[in-house]
């Protein structure tokens, strides 16, 4: 049984080398793809985790949420938000994704993401 996991999974390189390999970890440049694995990462990691290594991306989707959607009904989404105002256009979504995430981590935690090879 895995015990630290989260002491061993550094979240800003990992979404570091997605975004400069997505095709590794996704197949394709793929909004949707990755949100799939995100949802399946937070999943996985609740059963070992009391917390989710994935704090900043937990903390973006909430800001995400209250800051650019600002939807009372609940109905809207972050990837499904990034996509429409992408034209619908996934792969061009996953890069705006990033353009949100990092202008949210420079902004809202004065991180950024490490260059990674």
């Amino acid at each position: 049984m895995l015990t630290n996991i989260d002491s061993k999974f550094d979240e800003l390189v990992f979404f570091a080398q997605v975004k400069r390999r997505p095709s590794l970890f996704l197949g394709k440049l793929s909004l949707l793809s990755f949100r799939d694995q995100l949802f399946g990462m937070n999943y996985a990691f609740s059963f070992y985790c009391q917390e989710s290594p994935l704090k900043y991306f937990n903390l973006f989707v909430t800001c995400y949420h209250e800051e650019i959607i600002k939807d009372l009904n609940g109905y809207a989404c972050w990837w499904n938000h990034i996509l429409y105002t992408s034209g619908n256009n996934d792969a061009y979504a996953f890069e705006s994704f990033f353009i949100e995430f990092e202008k949210y981590l420079r902004d809202v935690h004065n991180v950024c993401l490490p260059e990674v090879t």
